[in-house]
């Protein structure tokens, strides 16, 4: 069984949440993942709410089985986010718990899934290829999620896909600002840069928000995974700069970008990206890479490496779900 994770004593029946005086905390169930995230600890101590007791546990040939062990009925349910490796697990994993919360009655059922899985594969590219994006917001509506609270979905197209029910596409740009305008009090002599051309209109906010200039590198796609840098637009000698991504997941484009600003001059170099994957050798590249420090948020689990910070998306979530149940 899950062991419920210990928030802020509850003492009172309401919820505050940045000075807002809300609701009964009754109205709301959070339903924890079978490893609980910092993300869904730090969602839990903000919001002031004991996720329910539930059992998730594996079958002898791999099947998944969930028991939900408190009364969801005419509560609004929310899926605390499962993370990790095992991708198609956890979404299994929230299908399943998303069932039994409407079959016991829920009012609502909201899965918070800040790095939205398969969102990288929102068209097709070759014959033969499924619209996987498309597919699982489908499996999500059919399990009875009625709404889904992502963050810097890597396409913006995917809300097109979700019709019959809700995708709240939440960013972190203000989070990322916050902690770079620490860092860089002075950007006069900052730049941020997109690591494609795919990437442009991120950047270009990245930018505004911290009011300095920004550059962009052109690559070319080999294989899946696999990107060179080929030429930089913009001027970058002596200067500082964060190259902005949304996600990271084997480092290659990251760290090919990261050398080509060093051999054009940059001085030190910084990424911001939403979502941390670090799959295959991308910590090893990373570490060896001309950079800094590397800045995500906390949507995925942090590793083991010193450089790599995160910031918090949690006080934002709570507020997304306080807007929903409030």
């Amino acid at each position: 069984m899950i062991q419920p994770i210990k928030p802020v004593p509850e003492s009172t029946q309401n919820i505050t949440f940045k000075g807002r005086h809300i609701m009964g905390k009754e109205a709301i169930r959070l339903i924890p993942s079978s490893v609980p995230s910092e993300l869904e600890k730090s969602i839990a101590r903000h919001i002031e709410i004991i996720p329910s007791p539930t059992t998730v546990k594996k079958f002898a040939n791999g099947e998944t089985y969930v028991n939900i062990l408190e009364d969801m009925r005419n509560r609004d349910v929310y899926l605390m986010p499962v993370i990790g490796k095992t991708i198609n697990d956890n979404l299994m994993e929230t299908y399943l718990k998303a069932d039994a919360a409407k079959r016991m009655g829920a009012n609502r059922v909201v899965a918070v899934m800040p790095n939205f899985p398969y969102a990288r594969q929102e068209r097709k590219t070759e014959l033969g290829e499924p619209i996987s994006a498309r597919l699982n917001l489908s499996l999500l509506h059919a399990s009875g999620v009625d709404e889904v609270i992502a963050t810097d979905i890597h396409a913006a197209a995917l809300q097109g896909f979700a019709r019959q029910m809700k995708l709240t596409d939440l960013n972190s740009l203000e989070e990322m600002t916050e902690y770079f305008t620490k860092k860089f009090v002075d950007t006069s002599d900052l730049v941020v840069v997109s690591p494609d051309l795919g990437g442009t209109k991120r950047a270009d906010k990245f930018a505004k928000s911290l009011g300095c200039d920004k550059a962009i590198i052109y690559k070319n796609r080999t294989a899946h995974n696999q990107a060179k840098a080929e030429m930089l637009l913009g001027d970058v000698e002596g200067k500082d700069c964060i190259i902005y991504d949304d996600i990271i997941d084997t480092a290659g484009t990251i760290t090919e970008a990261a050398k080509m600003l060093k051999a054009n001059g940059a001085n030190k170099i910084y990424i911001a990206a939403s979502h941390g994957l670090f799959n295959g050798n991308a910590l090893e590249r990373l570490q060896n890479a001309p950079i800094e420090e590397v800045v995500v948020t906390n949507s995925e689990a942090k590793p083991a490496l010193d450089k790599i910070k995160q910031v918090d998306i949690a006080p934002k979530i709570v507020g997304t779900i306080l807007d929903i149940s409030g």
